[in-house]
Order: structure tokens, then sequence, then C-alpha cells
């Protein structure tokens, strides 16, 4: 009897760690500073706020250079500098020199103002 009151105390302190619920009572200690949680944090209103930002940087930045191009199909000197720089880089890209290829602004980076797009 006393083996069988052994083997069932036994059973309920390893049955006891299944149990959800305090094994002791600690003390709650509170954060003020957030963790970044990876994947969650997509869903923060600080996350949102920089994609919107992103987002509105890529589309006034696309704006300009369709504005650019714009002027330039307008302007017949300015078309011309721009034939000449792409024959240029389309040389060096032939000639394997892609690296200088890729050094030339074929953009100038002047914001233009077109009449009815500004």
């Amino acid at each position: 009897m006393n083996l069988f009151a052994s083997i069932v105390a036994a059973w309920a302190v390893r049955a006891s760690a299944f149990v959800a619920g305090p094994q002791c009572k600690r003390a709650v200690v509170s954060s003020s500073t957030e963790q970044s949680m990876g994947l969650f944090d997509f869903f923060s209103e600080d996350a949102r706020k920089e994609r919107e930002a992103r987002k509105q940087a890529e589309i006034e930045e696309q704006e300009r250079l369709q504005r650019e191009i714009i002027a330039r199909r307008s302007n017949p000197k300015k078309m011309e500098e721009y034939e000449a720089k792409v024959r240029v880089r389309r040389a060096l890209r032939m000639s394997g020199n892609d690296e200088a290829a890729e050094a030339i602004d074929v953009y100038t980076g002047d914001d233009e103002k077109i009449v009815g797009l500004n």
C-alpha cells in the first residue's frame, strides 16, 4: 500500500507540470519600451506612416522624371543632348564597359515646370 501511495504522489507531481497556471508567484514587470516583433511590426502605426512616406516619395520622383521626359520631347536641343548621351552609353555597353555606362546620367535631375502638369 505504501508503494502504491508513493506512485500516486509521484504521478501527481509530474501531472502538475502540464497544468496551465503559475507554478510560483512572481512579480509582473512591465516595460515602457517596445520591442520589434518582425512581421507584426508591419501593422504598427509607425510602419504604416513609413510605408506611406516611401510610397509618396517614389510617386514624386516618378512624376519629376515624367515632367523631365515631357520637357525633353518638346525641346529639340534637350532631345539632341539626350540622344547623344544614349549613344555614348550604348557604345560603352557594347564595348563591355558597364561601369562607365552606369556613370552616365541620362536624366539631368532638374525639376521641369510644365503648365498643366504641376
